[in-house]
């Protein structure tokens, strides 16, 4: 490795170096990009990533689709463990025949290049199969959060256009009809045991779910059993990898309703080798514990994708529990983990298992989903003597798209730097600011989506023509060149690592006949980082009459069970803005809660 550039503060014109011009123009990074980026004088809130930064340079990105690129590995690869569920392992070349075999099947039932397949599946082997097959025929993968309701269901499917769906059996009451009225073609059901060792240990958490009886509804395939019937599809579509895209992901709207971010199979190729070679700075193979959801970016991303790019092998974990986590962790040699600070904080109450070695095999930890605080990192450290770093990540940058390097570049209280990409922050008027003065942070790099799914103003307002992505969040630049977030311009709840919208819910809590006004926020909770708080106030009639857990209740009926508010603050009359409009800021200056 060469030596480490200073900041740019420091270096000056010197920075854009024949080593970073290299780097980029091999990743074909717009030059116009890259003469703004040498135009920003030092002193101006702008960073972009110098690749003496990361453990070693990005390398040309191929124009494959992204299940070409796991196909390399399998090459590589052919016997290595690529995926371990439930205490049963499957080598690459075995994958690679399931993931062929599920492509046929899809194609015999009528899917297309281009068409959007759901799924509704916890982390396990079964979602990895869906996601590559998906990709292998250019159809588009969208998964659906496990934890939705029928509501949110039915919504995704529609704005999304997926007619096929494979899902998890536990979970297809919540789909049931969705044939009958045309929202469905087909339906293919898997149950969480039908990949598992004969001696699988099951969590405590899981032991509920293991003991309901399997489900073969009327009218559905049965995930394994039709497999059975196909052989594996020899040739995978020639995609665009620049214009298809490969992977919709939902994500919570300021407005209401969630949005289809589209991520095409050059994102994903991209940030999978981009989170190879910015981070690898581990032993190899890599052996990651999986736990972060598939419905969310950060499953994809930290590190599935990265981990099979490598001939890694990915621990897909379905459903956290804190023994088993240190089971699998000590039997697996695991050494590489992405999770929210409420993981660590989870694995930190067990110092008597930290103390026995369990956890001596893990080399990286970094935090996502959620800022860690100082305090986390400074006891993680003293228990376990690693770094646990920070980073940020949105949909819309496909995950990680600042990050601390851990032991080459990063720095205790910040979120790190950009991964082969840059960062500027701006003002309200859009105009740069200096360094240690905060703004919404601005983001530019080859890894940012495409745009959002039939939303063209929103996609017009976020995704700038000349490639600025407006993330709605805010922070700043330090003289070393790292990023510090500071909160959100946005009004996004961030409880547990999922970004909810305050507007979703205030939306089904109006449909309660009781309702008259809400308004829904953050409130600051030690353990989750924020959790959901409802302020209502109630009709006339109702007065008196309707309890807290009347309308919780209500909202777990038709809201993922992370959105449903904890805490419910009836009022009499909620104040208002001169123009008449709730406005959460007056409550967070009534109550010191917020």
């Amino acid at each position: 490795m060469e030596k480490q550039m200073p900041p740019r503060f420091k270096a000056g014109k010197h920075f854009f170096d024949q080593a970073f011009l290299e780097c980029y123009r091999r990743m074909e990074y717009p030059e116009a990009w890259i003469e703004e980026a040498a135009g920003y004088a030092p002193a101006d809130a702008y960073v972009i990533s110098h690749p003496s930064w990361f453990f070693e340079p990005m390398p040309a990105v191929p124009m494959i689709s992204i299940y070409r690129l796991f196909k390399e590995s399998f090459k590589k690869h052919p016997d290595a463990t690529a995926v371990i569920f439930m205490d049963k392992g499957i080598t690459y070349g075995d994958l690679d025949e399931m993931i062929g075999r599920y492509a046929a099947l899809l194609m015999d039932i009528g899917v297309k290049r281009g068409d959007v397949v759901a799924t509704m599946l916890p982390n396990s082997l079964q979602h990895i199969v869906a996601f590559y097959a998906v990709a292998m025929i250019g159809a588009v993968h969208t998964p659906i959060d496990v934890m939705y309701q029928k509501e949110e269901i039915e919504y995704q499917l529609k704005d999304s256009g997926a007619r096929r769906i494979l899902i998890l059996d536990l979970l297809y009451d919540k789909i049931q009809g969705f044939k009958e009225s045309g929202i469905l073609d087909d339906i293919i059901v898997t149950s969480i045991r039908d990949w598992a060792a004969p001696d699988a240990v099951i969590s405590s958490a899981l032991k509920p779910y293991w003991d309901i009886p399997q489900k073969n509804p009327p009218g559905t395939m049965d995930f394994f059993e039709s497999l059975k019937k196909y052989p594996p599809l020899a040739e995978s579509a020639d995609v665009d990898s620049k214009k298809e895209t490969a992977l919709l992901l939902y994500t919570a709207g300021t407005t209401g309703r969630a949005k289809g971010v589209m991520e095409t199979h050059f994102n994903l190729v991209f940030n999978t080798l981009s989170h190879t070679h910015a981070f690898r700075a581990w032993r190899q193979p890599e052996i990651n514990f999986s736990i972060m959801p598939m419905f969310h970016t950060s499953g994809y991303f930290l590190h599935q994708l990265p981990v099979l790019y490598q001939g890694g092998t990915v621990i897909s974990i379905p459903m956290f529990d804190l023994e088993d986590a240190f089971r699998v962790i000590k039997t697996y040699g695991v050494n590489v983990i992405f999770a929210p600070p409420t993981f660590f904080t989870a694995l930190m109450s067990r110092k008597d298992l930290i103390e026995r070695g369990d956890l001596r095999s893990i080399e990286a930890a970094i935090g996502c989903s959620a800022p860690v605080s100082a305090e986390l990192q400074d006891n993680w450290k003293s228990l376990t003597g690693l770094s646990l770093v920070n980073g940020w990540g949105m949909t819309e940058t496909n995950s990680g798209g600042i990050i601390s390097i851990p032991g080459i570049k990063e720095k205790y209280d910040s979120i790190g730097i950009p991964v082969y990409s840059e960062v500027k922050i701006t003002d309200h008027k859009g105009d740069i600011v200096a360094r240690n003065v905060e703004g919404e942070i601005c983001y530019r790099g080859l890894q940012v989506a495409a745009g959002y799914l039939n939303k063209p103003g929103e996609t017009e307002s976020t995704f700038m023509p000349d490639g600025w992505l407006r993330t709605g969040d805010r922070g700043f630049i330090d003289e070393e060149d790292f990023v510090h977030y500071t909160g959100r311009l946005k009004e996004l709840i961030v409880a547990s690592g999922y970004n909810i919208s305050p507007a979703e819910i205030e939306n089904v809590l109006y449909l309660h006949p009781a309702v008259e006004e809400a308004v829904v926020m953050g409130q600051s909770d030690p353990y989750r980082g924020e959790t959901v708080k409802a302020i209502i106030s109630l009709k006339l009639e109702y007065m008196g009459k309707v309890s807290e857990k009347d309308i919780i209740d209500f909202c777990k009926e038709r809201l993922a069970s992370y959105k449903v508010p904890r805490i419910i603050d009836f009022r009499d009359i909620l104040p208002k803005s001169p123009v008449g409009k709730l406005s959460r800021q007056k409550f967070r200056d009534q109550d010191s809660g917020f």
